[in-house]
């Protein structure tokens, strides 16, 4: 009879009660009632008789419960969280939009920032400081003489 059985794994409705294996270098045989029935070593080739049947342990192989598994779903997870951490980082960054509009003579300016906002109008002030005024507008010149 060959058994393969894994560790502290009780087998049911045989003709012995159980088996224990601690080490797998020894198997404990219990009877039907739970009484001690012997001791046998894998690969002994020597038989217990539980019950009127005779029991050889062939061999037993152990077994923790542990799968090593791989998930093809990690790298793209890894690098969502890189993205993530990234993002992070780059929205510590400070930026600011200008918007300017001119109508005739008239120039419209406005903008805004997400961070230093106590130092945004200074910086606006002084980026229109460099900005040339306008005299005259293109618009209101007219030529002198029409056709000739």
């Amino acid at each position: 009879m060959l058994i393969l059985l894994s560790k502290h794994v009780p087998l049911i409705n045989w003709n012995f009660r159980s088996m224990l294996a601690r080490d797998l270098q020894s198997i404990v045989l219990y009877d039907k009632q739970g009484k001690f029935a012997g001791v046998r070593r894998p690969n002994s080739k020597l038989p217990i008789e539980i019950d009127g049947t005779k029991i050889v342990i062939v061999d037993a192989i152990g077994s923790s419960g542990l799968d090593l598994k791989t998930d093809p779903g990690v790298p793209a997870v890894y690098a969502g969280f890189g993205a993530l951490m990234l993002t992070t980082c780059i929205s510590y960054l400070s930026h600011a939009q200008i918007w300017a509009l001119q109508d005739g003579t008239t120039v419209i300016v406005g903008g805004k920032t997400n961070r230093a906002k106590a130092e945004f109008p200074d910086e606006m002030n002084r980026l229109l400081d460099q900005v040339p005024e306008i005299v005259e507008s293109s618009i209101s010149k007219k030529p002198d003489n029409i056709g000739g």
